[in-house]
């Protein structure tokens, strides 16, 4: 097999090129949406999400397809800006055009039907206890004043970042009501050392690949928790803010075959930008003037967002490189 990587390199070791790390937007919303939900968010020809980003100044990033959180069957869609209110319009928004999908009446098990909407969000463990407050008492006034239903699942894993569920249930003003305090809860939180890590991965998502047609049957995988993520989780939740946060930021590297360089970027740049755009972290890749047989993988940014970046970029390195070897039998 060949290299699939070296060793990563400090800040103090390694020079980042193409100048600083993307913009980190501070406040995020994590939603489940399902299919019908994000074919009218995107709108047609993609005018409505183009809208709701121009209006909300908000970047906005649904997982792909196949993609989905375990135990639904919907996708995850962040949200981020750089200001609570503006989520607040951005909520208002999507409500709207949930409200929409539902007087379909086609996808009434995962966004309801007229008059009594259903929507779900990712929370991070330590909001949902804020939202829950001491002996329920603030999740119980919110349902009253609110009129809507809400339920909170259990947390996905240990630590304060780990996803818990939120569903709410009702009308249209009770479903924004709701979820305008689930922010106000979440970007309390946003000065954390953990929350950019939160905001800018999609949590804990299961790959389903199905291949129908011709009568076959489906099939899917579903990744879930090994010690090896949670050895990466209790590492990041535990690093003090200054590690989290250093604003020189950090540059990881490693050598990859030149000949699988056109799958790890992607038709037109289009895989790396997905992770840029994902993480906030620069991805570059350079030739190596000894050695054309090979390919430097540059990454950086803030760690967080550098690590991440590294973990995605080397799931498709795997892939491609799996791809690469089918293709030669």
């Amino acid at each position: 097999m060949k290299k699939g990587g070296k060793e990563g390199k400090g800040k103090g070791g390694g020079k980042q090129s193409g100048g600083a790390p993307r913009e980190y937007l501070t406040c995020a919303l994590k939603f489940l949406a399902s299919e019908a939900f994000v074919a009218g968010i995107i709108g047609k020809g993609g005018a409505v999400i183009s809208g709701m980003r121009t209006s909300c100044k908000a970047k906005l990033h649904f997982t792909e397809y196949g993609e989905v959180y375990p135990g639904t069957e919907s996708r995850v869609l962040t949200a981020q800006t750089n200001d609570e209110e503006l989520l607040n319009q951005l909520i208002e928004q999507m409500v709207a055009k949930l409200d929409e999908v539902a007087k379909d009446g086609s996808d009434a098990e995962n966004s309801g039907v007229e008059g009594d909407l259903k929507i779900k969000v990712l929370v991070p463990r330590a909001a949902a206890g804020s939202i829950i407050g001491k002996g329920g008492v603030t999740i119980k006034l919110l349902r009253e004043s609110s009129g809507a239903k809400i339920s909170i699942s259990d947390a996905s894993s240990s630590g304060p970042a780990a996803d818990q569920v939120v569903s709410v249930q009702g009308e249209e003003e009770a479903i924004k009501t709701v979820l305008a305090e689930v922010n106000k809860h979440i970007q309390a939180l946003k000065d954390e050392g953990w929350f950019q890590v939160w905001a800018t991965t999609p949590g804990t998502v299961s790959w389903a690949y199905s291949n129908l047609g011709g009568g076959g049957a489906s099939s899917s995988r579903v990744y879930s928790h090994t010690p090896g993520i949670d050895l990466m989780l209790s590492v990041a939740q535990n690093l003090p803010p200054y590690v989290m946060e250093d604003s020189r930021g950090f540059a990881l590297s490693c050598v990859v075959p030149d000949d699988l360089v056109g799958g790890l970027i992607g038709r037109g740049g289009s895989g790396t930008r997905e992770i840029e755009t994902l993480t906030g972290a620069k991805i570059s890749i350079r030739e190596i003037s000894d050695d054309p047989g090979n390919r430097t993988l540059n990454i950086a940014g803030a760690l967080p967002a550098a690590c991440a970046a590294y973990m995605l970029m080397m799931k498709r390195y795997l892939d491609v490189e799996q791809q690469s070897a089918g293709s030669s039998w």
